[in-house]
């Protein structure tokens, strides 16, 4: 049933009109709420014998779409099979830990950081809290500063996109002292906030001078990683018709992804968002300007910018169509998803592209004295701020560039090998890596093939099932498994632009339309969703994302205005208009024009909130 209803302020239910919603058979939907209600239960059990594992001992357990490294906005709000165990392999399982570690924060002991209830991803907040304080902070302060973190959460539901830069302490920046005081409300004492900021300023000092040791390293991972793949890609030449020797050159690729590519990244990757939060926080108390700022993230040059130029000479005819997909054919809009087409296999890549228009900043900064700022005790001895800064995050998106191409030939060597045994993209979606992987090497051909058939078979039956779940972004208890609640979200503007311009919603992943002085609309974006900048929008709105999500940084590098991460409410509201004003200086985002009237815009909304409808 669909009730319209509203509640007065003395809490009585005034009902407007109640109707159904649907023609199906009452026996074949009691069926179905049969079975939804039983996947509802087991999702509930499923957190409740998570929070009984939790290490504060604490009651509330939470879960969340967009906490740390956002599974939503990376393999989306329903993944297939073979996208989360895939994100899970490469970086979910050990590589995000790993990579912290490596700088001085708490070993959380292979603690699983992604855990999924029906389909969709979930970050483990508690193990996300316990992997960002520095292993300096004694075990018993640990446990009381993750109370804090998950009690502020729960007040504040809507920050949980923006933890790092809202509620925790994961590393020293020039608004702390300000925001420590904030402890003594939950019963911190003087001693332990004196050792909580003595252990962040450690800490920070120390990631600032392994820095450059860190980044050697990190290059020569990122050399080798390459090298390996380009020997593996070469050896596989002749191996068209085994599909054997395919799947083991592709695990081969995945393994080496893991060990020098994703590890790295997640070490590269905490390191330049604590380059981030010092320059934000910089801001903040004004000692910088925002002007200053956008300048600055104008002025770095990273990967996209190299795509850019390039695509700048293949215009001109200085560079051959073979070498620029030499150089970018591996990227796809959506990393992890085998059924995105490559850019070096969709035809309509060059068809409807055109010149940029965005220039990077030529302003040259000349060395940022941040020692001269008054009661500063952060160390940058060996390397100069902004020179930390800037290539804190070339390094990190080289990296992304250079997993993304191991992880891209990996998957069309699945492709291949699987089509030997009759199976097509569509159909290996519904696999776990881990099954591929293990199966290969315990059957036959013939029973290869029957054993990968049936189990495609039971993940689809289950996948359909948990696709009728409505699962909310962030869960604090069994209760929202059942009442799903959306939270307003606070968009990441990018630049102090304002403009007015019509929106184009892009929904497939393999569609090329024109996008020249539109805003751009999309729930998630990656690297392969980078030839969005080589259209000429006018903006980007973004459902899913955080401040120094992958959009974030490629915005900002190319000073184009940008919301992202608008949440579930802000971007469906926008979704129904036709032109809108985007106001990144005063942060607002207002719609200037709305699309013709439906009159069942209203009952579509309804259906697709309880998912009788996509």
């Amino acid at each position: 049933l669909d009730i319209e209803f509203a509640i007065t302020r003395n809490w009585e239910v005034v009902i407007f009109q109640v109707r159904p919603l649907t023609a199906v058979k009452p026996h074949s939907i009691k069926k179905l709420e049969s079975k939804i209600g039983s996947r509802i239960l087991a999702c509930q059990k499923q957190a409740t014998d998570l929070t009984k594992k939790s290490r504060t001992n604490n009651q509330t357990q939470i879960f969340s779409d967009m906490t740390d490294w956002n599974p939503a906005e990376i393999i989306g709000n329903n993944p297939n099979v073979l996208d989360y165990s895939l994100y899970d392999f490469l970086i979910m399982n050990k590589a995000w830990s790993l990579g912290r570690k490596n700088i001085g924060y708490h070993d959380p002991r292979n603690q699983k950081l992604m855990i999924k209830f029906g389909n969709k991803p979930y970050v483990n907040v508690e193990s996300s809290f316990d992997s960002l304080i520095p292993k300096n902070i004694n075990k018993k302060l640990s446990k009381k500063l993750i109370k804090y973190y998950q009690k502020k959460l729960l007040e504040n539901p809507h920050l949980h996109d923006k933890i790092e830069f809202e509620i925790l302490f994961s590393c020293y920046d020039f608004t702390l002292d300000k925001r420590l005081k904030e402890l003594q409300k939950y019963g911190f004492n003087k001693n332990e906030i004196g050792t909580i900021r003595s252990s962040l300023i450690d800490f920070t000092n120390n990631t600032v001078n392994k820095f450059p040791e860190i980044h050697a390293q990190t290059q020569k991972a990122t050399h080798l990683m390459a090298e390996k793949r380009e020997l593996l890609n070469k050896n596989t030449e002749k191996m068209e018709n085994d599909y054997f020797s395919l799947l083991r050159v592709s695990e081969n690729l995945l393994k080496d992804c893991r060990k020098y590519g994703t590890t790295q990244f997640s070490t590269m990757a905490r390191i330049a968002f604590i380059g981030t939060i010092l320059l934000k926080s910089l801001v903040r108390e004004g000692k910088i300007s925002h002007i200053f700022y956008d300048n600055f993230m104008n002025s770095i040059e990273t990967t996209v910018t190299r795509f850019q130029n390039d695509l700048e000479l293949y215009y001109r005819k200085k560079l051959s169509k073979k070498k620029f997909l030499d150089k970018y054919g591996h990227l796809r809009p959506g990393t992890y998803d085998i059924t995105a087409l490559r850019y070096d296999q969709n035809e309509s890549f060059f068809s409807k592209t055109y010149p940029i228009n965005h220039t990077n900043s030529k302003i040259q900064f000349k060395k940022f004295k941040i020692k001269s700022f008054k009661g500063n005790p952060l160390n940058f001895k060996t390397i100069d701020f902004l020179e930390f800064v800037k290539k804190s995050l070339i390094q990190r998106e080289e990296l992304k560039f250079q997993f993304t191409h191991n992880l891209s030939d990996a998957l069309e060597y699945i492709v291949l090998a699987t089509e030997k045994l009759g199976l097509s993209r569509e159909e290996i979606v519904n696999l776990d890596i881990k099954t591929i992987f293990n199966s290969y090497k315990k059957f036959n051909k013939t029973k290869l093939k029957k054993v990968l058939k049936k189990r495609i078979l039971l993940n689809k039956k289950k996948k359909l099932l948990n696709d009728y779940l409505i699962l909310p972004p962030i869960i604090f208890s069994r209760r929202d498994f059942e009442f799903i609640q959306y939270y307003v979200s606070k968009p990441n503007y990018i630049t102090s632009n304002a403009i007015t311009a019509k929106i184009i919603s892009l929904g497939e992943k393999n569609e090329s339309p024109d996008l020249t002085g539109k805003i751009v609309l999309i729930e998630n974006a990656d690297p392969g969703y980078d030839w969005i900048f080589t259209k000429n929008p006018a903006g980007l709105i973004t459902k899913y994302g955080g401040v120094a999500s992958h959009m974030a940084i490629r915005c900002a590098e190319i000073g184009l205005p940008a919301a992202i991460g608008c949440g579930e409410i802000i971007f469906d509201y926008l979704s129904t208009s036709s032109k809108i004003f985007l106001d990144c200086k005063n942060h607002q985002t207002m719609i200037v024009e709305n699309k013709e009237n439906d009159q069942y815009t209203e009952e579509r909304k309804v259906l697709k909130s309880l998912g009788y409808i996509k």
